[in-house]
């Protein structure tokens, strides 16, 4: 039995195809393996052109597409897993949800697109830059539709590179994403007969070096409007998950960040900000804590921390935000953000009343602490400040991983970005290295620097380039005092239209492949 002829059987196809994603996932952080991509990518698009031009049948495709994903984020995602490791006793039984139900659920859209692609009517390159346009596609569709969960695009696999993170502040992530499965596909036909095609891989490969060439040039030559020096303090106070919600530790957790906010600093601090719910009071109707925190703060400073917020007694319904609050040095709230996109399970429940006929009311749990669901906030939205402080756009959590979706585009230009987070829920796997790396995507594309403040790390400060400026490392107790980065002079390109970009991206190689076919069926 010859290899190829394997290669059409069923299981063992869909073994290879399983473990080509989990090679995939290796590109992503902390490991960055960019061949690891191009190769999977460049194996399974040979086992699907294979497929495509056996005619099977499109279950069978789409199944060996959803092989692929179920593989690729098996590896990639295994890190959600650890935060229901948090309170085991409550959660374990959803452990093999997160490690294989969550990858099988993402894999649908890997094998939508592969049973999309048997549509195409056209085959070889033009096939192949079909099958890019439509994973590209589908990568969207799985950022947008249910919530969306745009974790690990291809795109991604290029955070190793500053120089060709560049590009996105053009084409956006996804736009590299594109660039990445037309370099994978272009591999196969560098060893091809066709002349044609192989001076086709040698354009795109070309391109990649000119995208590099440029971002390197960009880099060198920043182009930021001119601003006040504003010196800022990041606190990381490393607080373990298992006793971030204690009720007889809070108050030492509350004291441990005024202890890190009072050390002395060599700069003349402007802003101090604590991670994602950094304070577990809720502030508004706690005098005495907003003016001890205020006492930490140099005069005309803020501190921008995360804490529960809620609506006042007597008002039905009862409600809770996760917000971002601002208070000035006389203990007053002066600002607040409430995140609009919530985690399903960990921060609300998703068809609670469903769930609670079925399994009975109270049985089914959110992760996060508290039984009542947060409420959404109204959107991304500029936060103006008091004495001449920039507006900001806020940024709870892993709202910053949707492109195109953390600036209000319609409002004033925020002068810069503050993401609070907690990835203390996952310790020390993939997952903080990968949601860093993907914070970092939204300050090239907004052309606005990002300050990243996280629990357990990794915390940072970007520049509107995507450059650290200064980092507090995972899973370590520390400050960072930095001067706040300018935002760029001009919006950049994806900035301004967002997701329009991505659309013409699309159209436009869909618009190549039929090209292409029409020269395939002229040599004919």
């Amino acid at each position: 039995m010859d290899f190829p002829h394997i290669l059409l059987k069923p299981w063992p196809q869909r073994g290879i195809a399983f473990l080509l994603g989990g090679i995939g996932a290796l590109a992503f952080a902390p490991t960055f393996v960019l061949p690891a991509l191009l190769l999977a990518l460049s194996g399974i698009w040979f086992l699907l052109e294979q497929e495509i031009e056996h005619d099977s049948s499109f279950f069978r495709i789409f199944w060996l597409g959803w092989w692929f994903g179920l593989g690729h984020f098996t590896v990639g995602l295994y890190w959600i897993a650890n935060a229901l490791t948090v309170d085991l006793e409550a959660f374990w039984w959803l452990i093999p949800f997160a490690l294989l139900g969550i990858p099988a659920i993402l894999g649908i859209f890997t094998g939508l697109s592969f049973a999309l692609t048997k549509i195409w009517p056209f085959g070889g390159l033009s096939r192949g830059f079909a099958f890019a346009a439509i994973w590209v596609g589908v990568e969207w569709l799985r950022g947008h539709l249910f919530t969306g969960f745009p974790w690990n695009l291809a795109g991604y696999a290029w955070a190793f590179s500053p120089e060709m993170m560049q590009a996105v502040s053009f084409s956006g992530v996804y736009g590299l994403s594109l660039l990445t499965l037309l370099m994978a596909i272009s591999l196969s036909y560098f060893v091809g007969k066709g002349v044609f095609e192989r001076n086709i891989s040698f354009t795109i490969y070309l391109i990649a070096t000119l995208i590099w060439v440029w971002g390197k040039v960009r880099l060198d030559h920043p182009d930021v409007l001119p601003s006040q020096p504003m010196a800022i303090r990041l606190v990381q106070p490393n607080i373990p998950q298992t006793l971030k919600w204690d009720p007889q530790q809070k108050e030492a957790h509350f004291q441990k960040l005024l202890e890190m906010s009072e050390k002395p600093s060599i700069y003349p601090l402007k802003a101090i900000i604590w991670p994602e719910s950094a304070v577990s009071y809720f502030l508004e109707y706690d005098a005495i804590h907003r003016f001890t925190m205020a006492k930490t703060l140099p005069q005309g400073a803020l501190l921008f921390t995360g804490a529960p917020r809620r609506s006042a007694n007597g008002v039905i319904p009862f409600q809770i935000w996760n917000s971002l609050l601002v208070i000035n040095d006389e203990g007053n709230i002066v600002a607040h953000y409430d995140k609009s996109h919530l985690v399903p399970f960990g921060e609300y429940l998703p068809f609670r009343s469903v769930l609670d006929s079925f399994f009975g009311k109270g049985t089914i749990k959110k992760i996060t602490a508290g039984t009542l669901d947060f409420t959404p906030g109204s959107g991304p939205t500029s936060v103006s400040l008091p004495n001449d402080f920039p507006p900001f756009s806020g940024l709870v959590c892993y709202e910053v991983i949707f492109p195109g979706a953390v600036v209000n585009s319609k409002q004033i230009r925020p002068g810069w970005m503050i993401n609070l987070t907690n990835d203390a829920w996952y310790g020390n796997s993939s997952g903080p290295y990968q949601h860093f790396e993907i914070a970092r995507f939204r300050a090239v594309e907004e052309g606005l620097p990002l300050v990243r403040v996280a629990n357990s790390g990794i915390s940072a400060v970007f520049d509107s380039y995507g450059r650290i400026i200064g980092i507090i490392g995972l899973d370590q107790k520390g400050i960072l005092d930095v001067f706040l980065p300018a935002p760029t002079r001009l919006i950049p390109f994806y900035g301004r239209w967002g997701d329009l970009i991505t659309l013409t991206f699309i159209l436009g190689i869909l618009a190549l492949a039929w090209l292409f076919s029409l020269r395939k069926r002229n040599d004919q």
